[in-house]
């Protein structure tokens, strides 16, 4: 068994080895991450990495992924306001709390009126349907109707006149044409 120092594995566990001091510092872990030429450089070592081996380049995206989770960075990329600023996560978070603090106000209020407003309280209930049986109406509704059992008015038998029902039981909720 011949032993290679320079391989195509030996390499790609020395690029990782690399990557792996690289972002154990912190100005370069924030350059790789915040800048596009250190995205650039980071997609490169993760593209060399796995051109040399496979299982080396998903542990090293793994690892690259639990560096970012570690670290206390709130970067969502494309997340700006109209004038350009990024959003971080403590803003977004600030303006949840004032919207449901505004809506539970606004709920309030609308208690409120409405109890100054309203003297009389009605219940009403709704009692459902027995006998409903919805299998049934779908079934009635597929078979469709025999044609003998279709009312036909005088007037559809006209040639000048063929609609699917009489137009005079519509006359005045017609829209002019």
């Amino acid at each position: 068994m011949e032993f290679k120092l320079v391989s195509k594995n030996s390499i790609g566990v020395s690029i990782m080895l690399l990557l792996v001091l690289l972002l154990s510092q912190s100005r370069i872990f924030d350059f790789l991450f915040e800048t596009s030429l250190g995205r650039t450089i980071l997609i490169i070592f993760i593209l060399v990495i796995s051109y040399t081996n496979k299982i080396l380049g998903i542990v090293s995206v793994l690892f690259i992924i639990i560096m970012f989770n570690q670290s206390n960075i709130s970067y969502m990329e494309g997340f700006t306001d109209a004038c350009g600023n990024e959003i971080t996560l403590s803003t977004i978070s600030s303006n949840i709390q004032q919207k449901k603090a505004n809506a539970k106000q606004t709920i309030q209020n609308n208690i409120a009126e409405r109890q100054s407003t309203d003297t009389t309280t009605t219940t009403e209930t709704f009692n459902g349907r027995e006998g409903f049986n919805t299998i049934d109406r779908e079934r009635t509704m597929q078979k469709g109707k025999q044609s003998n059992s279709i009312p036909v008015f005088p007037k559809s038998r006209d040639q000048g006149n063929i609609q699917p029902s009489d137009s005079s039981t519509f006359f005045n909720s017609f829209s002019a044409v």
